[in-house]
């Protein structure tokens, strides 16, 4: 498991594709419900797949970016070029868990620039 201020990556079950499979995701670290960066935590209510939740609005993600709510077709936005998915659960221990800093919107914009043009329009909301 691994986060920043911008990303997020995690490894857990994903069962919505007819069977469970351990599933890594990489997510942009941004909550689509509260419009914050910066949020999402790791599995704190300690689920058997594993979620994102976010500290923000308590929104919570499978580990393919589908909010668990009802049918909701809101996602976390994936980070491209970033996806496994393997046969064997990992072998590290996922629980840790990494502070995540606050950072200023003015930093955050400074950050998105080196990011597409389209994932700076929707940083800024």
């Amino acid at each position: 498991m691994k986060v920043t201020p911008t990303t997020v990556t995690a490894t857990g079950y994903n069962s919505a594709s007819g069977g469970y499979y351990w599933t890594t995701g990489t997510f942009e670290n941004y909550d689509p419900f509260s419009h914050e960066w910066g949020v999402l935590e790791w599995n704190p209510k300690g689920t058997a797949e594993g979620e994102w939740t976010s500290k923000a609005s308590d929104a919570d993600f499978s580990i393919d970016g589908q909010c668990k709510s009802g049918h909701s077709n809101v996602h976390l936005v994936p980070v491209k070029n970033v996806s496994n998915t393997t046969n064997t659960p990992p072998t590290t221990n996922t629980s840790s868990t990494t502070k995540i800093q606050t950072n200023s919107k003015e930093n955050m914009i400074n950050e998105m620039i080196n990011k597409s043009f389209s994932d700076l329009l929707i940083f800024m909301g």
